[in-house]
């Protein structure tokens, strides 16, 4: 999660850059742009100096000299302008080539730390292969180990039996079962006939619950036709049939679901050559195994490989920046290049389009002061010409007159280089707007896809710690048997034996829960939107369902000037232990909501885990009225109008919503909930006045047009911009 954030933030910061190079070369352009505008004005004059010596040169030949005089100031005028002109393409030209090389020195700077991130990948894919090896090796002499102790016990060598059981619950110690690590902490601690009992009853027993919770988290984090499926195999509780569910069965439970993911493939027009040759094979093996390893194993690999052949095409065919991001992510890791390729490549070619939007406009502003600087020219030579004849000058006016139709050559041809940078402007900005749109659609099919997992990692972390809570009340359990029996003045056997029956009853109770778990994720289904967030709070939320971290010390007073002169991070988060929470959790509206939750919710114990359950806070009408209390504008005088006064947490966040998660059971009839309150400051937000700014009329009228007027001028970063806030915290109810 880390590493994938890192790099999300290294795409970021990516982007940033090639939108400031964006902007320096658009400043750049604007140079250009006035230069073109200076050779429309020596034009201009041109075309006035043309029209004086044109109105002269069929006078007397006393205003023959005038007109050669209105004629030279014609030509000269016209000459500027054409000057002008060339220099403004110069500027526009000087202003491309420190784009670009501004761009390949951020470039070469961006492939180095992609390559240090290619290189972390490698390191780690190294590591992990390294330990799974060492993993098989150790598995091996742990096997080892417990059929040394088996062979002992069963020789009736009971200290030879222990010795052997106890180097290899060691082993155990740091395995990935809740239940056998929890069994083999508990025979270390206790007695070789603790041990030995744990060898031949405890270990068995613990490994299967290990399998029973398994199931029980396959049916939490996977689709409603497996979980179904392993709520049946639990309820026979025949360890032989859930060991061959976890094996097998799973497999086959969600063959139908994954044929339909994989035809879901086949049909996204997304999805590359690589990945439809494995996916058509995978459906026409026609096994639950086959489209299983597809989507588990194979997939990874052809995803790679498509998305290598799409960047390469990018790097051949795209615009500038496009072509910089797809180097970029060539050279850099797995997570890196799958980013560039579903969502952050239409975000280039949104800055490529742009940039070529504004180059076009630039030259075909260039191009008509040319074709004006050229019409000058014309006219200046017809001038000159038309002097020429007052002159009597032959030859002098017949090289005006061909100099003219040159300059009237020149100028159809500016014309229409003005109108082809018009329409290469005009496609331009059609493509970056569709651009902009696919880019919207990528974010938020990614931003689905995230919700969806992290439901089911919470689901199955949820899960984790109901087995380890029970596996924790089992060993108690076994410990205060034991210790009874042996106070009873019972033999080591006996206490031992006591501990073991001690330790089944909470293994039964264990796989009761493990069962109506399975049944409760088999009715409401991973992806159930109900009581979801909106998507702008997804941005603090952490994977497997962790409050997020505290460490944001941000006050009220410095949240509400960041928003205002768009300064820091336009998402913010806090956690359970940072100040703002504290002042938060202080407001009356917090505690009414965890009172409402305690009396109507556990007390009743109408609640299910897992899910989540609204609670907005809203200043819609007359409530806007709460607004003045938490800003502490009214005095303790007024409590009958507005019940308190000075909030500043909640002034700031106003209108939230508020979710409420219950996600664990305690042993004395408590329930441990997950707060989240999410809110959005805007300009219409902050500015709205008292009562009538909340009614509906006024959000629709006034506060859209100041909110559009903010994103026109601030977009999505600047002074007033909208920012998010969202608070989390775990909170216990109860008994």
């Amino acid at each position: 999660a880390a590493e994938a954030d890192a790099a999300a933030a290294r795409a970021t910061q990516a982007a940033g850059r090639a939108r400031n190079l964006a902007g320096q070369a658009a400043a750049a352009a604007r140079t250009a742009r006035d230069a073109a505008n200076s050779a429309a004005d020596h034009a201009e004059k041109a075309a006035a100096a043309a029209k004086e010596a044109a109105a002269h040169a069929g006078e007397a030949v006393d205003y023959a000299n005038r007109s050669t005089l209105a004629a030279n100031a014609a030509v000269e005028a016209a000459n500027a302008a054409a000057a002008a002109v060339v220099k403004a393409r110069d500027v526009e030209a000087a202003a491309r080539q420190a784009e670009a090389e501004s761009l390949a020195e951020e470039t070469s700077e961006a492939i180095e730390q992609a390559r240090l991130a290619a290189q972390a990948e490698s390191n780690e894919l190294e590591r992990f292969n390294r330990e799974r090896t060492q993993e098989a090796r150790l598995s091996e002499e742990l096997q080892a180990a417990i059929s040394s102790a088996e062979s002992a016990l069963q020789n009736g060598t009971i200290e030879q039996a222990a010795a052997a059981g106890r180097k290899a619950a060691v082993r155990l110690l740091d395995g990935p079962g809740t239940w056998t690590r929890q069994a083999a902490e508990y025979a270390l601690s206790g007695s070789d006939q603790d041990v030995v009992n744990w060898i031949s009853t405890d270990r068995v027993l613990a490994v299967q619950q290990d399998n029973v919770e398994n199931v029980a988290a396959l049916a939490a984090m996977s689709t409603q036709a497996v979980a179904t499926a392993a709520a049946e195999v639990l309820k026979t509780e025949d360890h032989a049939k859930i060991k061959a569910f976890l094996e097998t069965g799973a497999v086959e439970a969600a063959a139908e679901d994954n044929r339909v993911e994989v035809a879901r493939i086949l049909a996204d027009p997304s999805s590359g050559t690589r990945v439809r040759s494995e996916a058509s094979a995978a459906l026409d093996a026609g096994t639950a195994e086959a489209v299983h390893t597809f989507l588990w194993v194979g997939r990874e690999a052809a995803v790679r490989e498509d998305d290598q052949v799409a960047a390469s095409t990018l790097l051949a065919t795209g615009g500038p920046y496009t072509k910089a991001a797809a180097q970029i992510a060539l050279e850099g890791d797995t997570f890196m290049l799958r980013q560039f390729i579903a969502t952050t490549q239409y975000d280039f070619a949104r800055i490529d389009q742009d940039r070529a939007t504004h180059i076009s406009a630039v030259r075909a502003s260039i191009a008509r002061a040319a074709k004006i600087a050229a019409n000058a020219q014309e006219d200046a030579a017809r001038a000159s010409e038309a002097a020429a004849i007052a002159r009597q000058a032959a030859d002098k006016a017949t090289e005006w007159a061909n100099l003219a139709k040159g300059y009237a050559k020149d100028a159809a041809k500016s014309a229409q280089e003005a109108r082809d940078n018009a329409d290469a402007a005009e496609r331009s900005a059609a493509e970056a707007a569709k651009s902009a749109q696919t880019a919207s659609n990528a974010a938020a099919a990614a931003l689905k896809a995230s919700r969806v997992a992290r439901q089911a990692a919470t689901r199955a972390v949820r899960s984790a710690e109901t087995a380890a809570r029970y596996a924790t009340d089992a060993a108690i359990s076994a410990t205060t048997a034991r210790k009874q029996a042996i106070e009873a003045g019972k033999d080591a056997v006996s206490a031992a034996h006591a501990a073991t029956q001690a330790y089944v009853l909470v293994i039964q109770a264990a796989v009761r829960q493990a069962i109506q778990n399975a049944i409760d994720n088999a009715s409401v289904p991973v992806g159930d939107d109900d009581g979801e967030l909106p998507p702008g709070a997804e941005s603090c939320l952490t994977p497997f369902g962790k409050p997020i971290p505290s460490g944001n010390g941000a006050t009220p007073w410095e949240l509400g000037w960041s928003w205002l002169t768009g300064g820091g991070d336009r998402s913010q988060c806090f956690g359970p232990n940072d100040e703002f929470t504290s002042l938060y959790r202080a407001h009356p509206h917090t505690q009414e909501t965890l009172e409402y939750f305690l009396t109507d919710w556990v007390r009743t114990g109408k609640y299910e885990l897992g899910h989540t359950y609204m609670y907005d806070y809203s200043l819609g009408g007359v409530q806007g009225l709460k607004w003045l209390r938490d800003m502490g504008v009214t005095q303790p005088g007024d409590e009958w109008l507005t019940g308190y006064t000075g909030n500043h947490a909640y002034a700031f966040m106003g209108s939230q919503k508020i979710r409420m998660t219950p996600i664990r059971e305690n042993a004395d009839g408590s329930v441990v909930w997950r707060y989240t309150a999410y809110s959005e400051q805007s300009a219409e937000s902050a500015t709205r006045p008292p009562i009538i700014g909340y009614q509906d009329w006024y959000k629709e009228s006034a506060g859209k047009a100041i909110n559009g007027l903010i994103d026109w001028v601030s977009g999505d970063s600047g002074p007033g911009s909208t920012m998010t806030v969202l608070v989390e915290f775990n909170v216990t109810l109860g008994p």
